[in-house]
């Protein structure tokens, strides 16, 4: 039996307020439940109880932020863990991504997210998934993907080799398929791989073919998705 779904929108913008309730209702599940909160102070007087057939979803304005305002929300997040929330701002800093799900977010995206990702974003978020949208996807990939001209090059050597053991704790990654899975994330294909790796396109594409089967996804931005929210690039 399908879950119910309740929706609650703390999103100070009218336009884009009734912009995402239209989108959860005729894209996501068109006997949703939405509730639209007006005042941040409001959602202490909701009843978070909780039932097993349920699921409760809070959708919060960046806008209505404030030193009272975050301490009364994550106060909130931390009483009830089950709650799942996503933060909507318009732009973040990379190293603050990973204190918010720290705090206990399950997703951040930006406002001006497009129809379809945002739709993408909210079924991940339904299915009990950590998601962030892929604007911010790029910048963590980015950032990961950086080489720090600062590091120094034993210490920097240590760092990989301590990473590239936990890849293949997690997951069973080779060094290779490691560097390629980074490539493909920096939106390379099989033929810029080969070029750039000196070996063949058999070979680049075989190594796709591995980790597609050892990540369980079946394209290729499914395994940007995987490696970015589940630890092959940390956040």
């Amino acid at each position: 039996m399908d879950r119910n779904l309740f929706i609650y929108l703390a999103i100070e913008n009218p336009m884009l307020l009734k912009g995402i309730e239209s989108l959860i209702l005729s894209q996501i599940n068109s006997n949703a439940k939405t509730i639209c909160i007006l005042c941040p102070e409001d959602l202490f007087q909701l009843d978070w109880n909780q039932d097993e057939k349920s699921t409760q979803i809070l959708i919060y304005d960046e806008s209505f932020r404030s030193e009272k305002n975050n301490l009364m929300l994550l106060n909130l997040l931390k009483s009830n863990p089950t709650l799942k929330s996503v933060l909507l701002v318009r732009a973040i800093d990379y190293h603050h991504l990973k204190l918010l799900y720290n705090l206990g977010f399950t997703g951040v995206a930006n406002k001006d997210i497009n129809p379809k990702d945002f739709v993408d974003f909210m079924r991940d978020i339904i299915k009990g998934n950590k998601a962030l949208a892929p604007k911010f996807q790029k910048l963590v990939i980015g950032q990961f993907c950086q080489i720090d001209k600062n590091f120094n090059q034993p210490f920097a050597t240590q760092m990989y080799e301590d990473d590239i053991n936990h890849f293949q704790e997690l997951y069973g990654l080779t060094k290779r398929e490691k560097e390629i899975l980074c490539l493909i994330c920096n939106g390379k294909n099989t033929k810029e791989i080969s070029e750039e790796l000196f070996i063949s396109m058999h070979t680049a594409e075989t190594h796709r073919r591995n980790l597609l089967a050892k990540l369980d996804v079946k394209n290729t931005a499914q395994m940007v998705k995987v490696a970015v929210m589940n630890k092959l690039v940390t956040v």
